[in-house]
């Protein structure tokens, strides 16, 4: 049973599923009887809302409508669960999507959702993004929460401010008296293997114009999507990178790596933003991240 409609609900698991067969499975209904009730709704608001193909998708219309009804989901499934004491609850509607940076999901963040887990059964969705991009997830209503560099809320949304991040620039002593031995230079920069994330990391070009005054072009650069792996990458002497402190571990102690500049470092705030709903589960994921970040972050 379900208190919002049979359209809405087959419009939701059609998005989180990304099929009409794995939807009709979720809901024990027929792909055809989770197709009609689609076109009603699309029929009903008088637009295209999924993009029937292989995995679904919303449109941007769809998007709309997705951030408008997962806040209303997550609030049936409160109030469900508080009526029907004795049901036991469908598994989706103890899933909550949320998107995280990779630096977060690998340091601190699994202390604080664990906890969740096991007091309330919370299962977690996650999504892994950069930063800076997260907030997408939360605009286009495919998480109910993100974390991110950006403070000002979304429109219907709250925000809240867990701390700051902090990140060092490291490479093998060999690396470092190879390229930096007679300082941060533009040349060195230049000549220096880089190792980056992706292209949608701005950390070691915020580094290099913070140590030179100057957006230096690197002649080499490997990217590799791994916050542990960029790390492990400059251990093995594949070039210096620019890393979250706590990836470190006793690298530093055991000069397997040094830091390239000690005077120099970057923060980058992190906020946490959700809909803005009175909601109990809300509340509960937002004390336990402020909570854990508040043991690793910077005030």
């Amino acid at each position: 049973m379900s208190l919002l409609s049979p359209q809405v609900v087959a419009f939701i698991a059609v998005i989180e599923e990304t099929s009409f067969e794995r939807a009709a499975k979720r809901l024990s209904v027929t792909p055809s009887a989770i197709s009609q009730r689609i076109k009603q709704l699309e029929d009903r608001v008088g637009q295209l809302l999924v993009v029937r193909q292989s995995p679904c998708k919303p449109t941007p219309a769809g998007e709309k409508m997705l951030s408008r009804v997962k806040p209303m989901s997550l609030l049936e499934s409160e109030v469900m669960s508080d009526f029907l004491l004795n049901e036991p609850t469908a598994v989706h509607a103890n899933t909550f999507s949320i998107a995280v940076n990779e630096d977060s999901f690998s340091t601190w963040l699994l202390n604080a959702l664990a906890p969740l887990y096991q007091k309330y059964n919370y299962q977690f969705d996650v999504r892994v993004d950069n930063e800076d991009f997260t907030l997408e997830h939360l605009r286009n209503g495919h998480v109910i929460g993100a974390l991110t560099s950006e403070p000002r809320p979304l429109q219907g949304c709250v925000v809240h401010t867990l701390g700051k991040m902090r990140y060092c620039a490291v490479a093998t002593p060999t690396i470092y008296e190879r390229y930096f031995s007679n300082g941060l230079t533009i040349e060195a920069f230049q000549q220096a293997p880089m190792i980056d994330y992706d292209h949608k990391d701005f950390l070691q070009k915020r580094f290099i114009e913070k140590a030179t005054g100057h957006d230096v072009l690197p002649n080499q650069v490997h990217y590799l999507p791994s916050a542990s792996g960029i790390v492990e990458a400059a251990r093995l002497g594949m070039g210096w990178c620019v890393t979250l402190e706590g990836f470190l571990k006793n690298t530093l102690e055991t000069k397997e790596l040094v830091n390239i500049a000690p005077d120099t470092s970057l923060y980058a705030p992190l906020y946490w933003q959700h809909a803005g709903i009175r909601s109990r589960v809300l509340s509960q994921i937002t004390q336990a991240l402020m909570k854990e970040s508040a043991q690793v972050l910077k005030i």
